[in-house]
């Protein structure tokens, strides 16, 4: 009874996983590969357990393939956690290029950093945005811009210029 519950749980965490990873995929070609993937790993999740005859199991064995699940469940959750940060870092990049772009104010280069924390949490360490060499004039409206719209205090500089 006890194989039987692991394995309902197993497909729990799989389906869990599933919808996390196919929320997590950018649009486009990839997601429609990650879909046959995802699905391809949802079904074998399913049918695993019968292929093998569900055979009884020593509690040792049982404990260890669910410290070995607990692994993988955490490995991807890591994994999704960090293709999270990096899908928010590019947004934020977009989202700040697309305002200087209607402003009419050409950006060489937009750097946000983001940390992830214990709690899975993401926090934007700093934004960094360059400017080409003789849009000087431009740092602080492009300051107040991005501050006004983000809430977010960027550092600017001109190409050339030292970042501190």
């Amino acid at each position: 009874m006890n194989a039987i519950r692991i394995w309902a749980a197993a497909v729990c965490a799989a389906a869990i996983a599933s919808s996390i990873a196919q929320i997590a995929v950018p649009d486009g070609k990839v997601q429609k590969a990650m879909r046959c993937v995802i699905g391809l790993f949802f079904v074998c999740c399913v049918i695993m357990p019968f292929a093998q005859g569900l055979p009884p199991m020593s509690s040792e064995k049982l404990q260890w393939e669910e410290a070995a699940f607990l692994e993988v469940t955490d490995d991807l959750s890591q994994e999704l956690t960090n293709q999270t940060a990096k899908r928010f870092e590019e947004n934020v990049r977009q989202i700040v290029q697309d305002m200087l772009s209607a402003q009419q104010i050409p950006a060489k280069k937009i750097e946000v950093d983001v940390h992830v924390g214990e709690d899975s949490s993401i926090y934007i360490n700093s934004l960094k945005i360059q400017i080409s060499k003789g849009e000087e004039e431009n740092i602080e409206q492009i300051s107040q811009i991005v501050q006004k719209e983000t809430g977010i205090t960027p550092e600017v500089w001109a190409e050339g210029e030292e970042v501190l």
